[in-house]
């Protein structure tokens, strides 16, 4: 059976798209999903390509699931062209970075990897794929940007999803980007990091397939 709306996935700036899998097994019994590999654009680029393939795809009104960098680029698409998302899932998203460095960023992320490290096979592959001078230029971008002003233009409802352990973005950022968008709830789960879809599936999906049906009976 396929539920409305479709599901889009949209990956962090070096994940593999293999990280959705758990996700896609999980919501795949009951809705159509879709999973996005975004080319090596900076978050507003690929905000802006995105849309695009949504069309070219026939995802209008889709509920968009973006992790970290993906959340940056899911939140700019809500803002920019509102049509495209109906719902929106945001896991632990990138965007705000008022006190984080660059080298900040680099040594959490590692260790997030390295609790699961069968995933570093998928992380290398796609930092390869999209090259070391691309990957340089895409996360000085993330890093120098701040999303917070555009949130509120973000009208569809929104879930957010936080690993209480993220050492790479405190979850305290969680209460920052909920109290900004308009239709928002914000969740955090325990002994979970910044890969929730490979270090909490079971609570993620169970939080994602909530969402994803609610407003399900109003459709029929």
């Amino acid at each position: 059976m396929s539920a409305d709306p479709p599901v889009v996935l949209v990956h962090g700036i070096t994940a593999s798209t293999d990280w959705w899998r758990p996700t896609v097994a999980a919501l795949e019994p009951d809705h159509d999903v879709h999973v996005v590999r975004l080319p090596g654009f900076r978050y507003r680029e690929a905000a802006s390509w995105l849309g695009e393939w949504q069309e070219e795809h026939g995802l209008n009104d889709a509920a968009v699931v973006g992790h970290s960098m993906g959340g940056t680029v899911a939140l700019a698409l809500a803002a920019e062209r509102p049509h495209l998302v109906a719902k929106l899932a945001l896991i632990a998203p990138a965007g705000i970075f008022s006190t984080q460095a660059r080298r900040a960023f680099v040594f959490p992320l590692a260790r997030s990897v390295l609790r699961s490290p069968g995933r570093l096979v998928f992380l290398a592959r796609d930092a390869y794929r999209v090259g070391p001078i691309r990957l340089w230029q895409v996360g000085s971008d993330l890093l120098g940007s701040d999303i917070a002003s555009t949130l509120h233009q973000v009208q569809a409802p929104t879930l957010i999803v936080w690993g209480a352990d993220d050492r790479l973005l405190p979850p305290t950022l969680g209460a920052i980007f909920s109290a900004e968008l308009p239709d928002s709830r914000l969740v955090v789960l325990d002994r979970c990091g910044h890969i929730p879809m490979v270090e909490a599936p079971d609570a993620l999906h169970a939080e994602l397939r909530r969402f994803l049906d609610e407003g399900a009976d109003e459709r029929g």
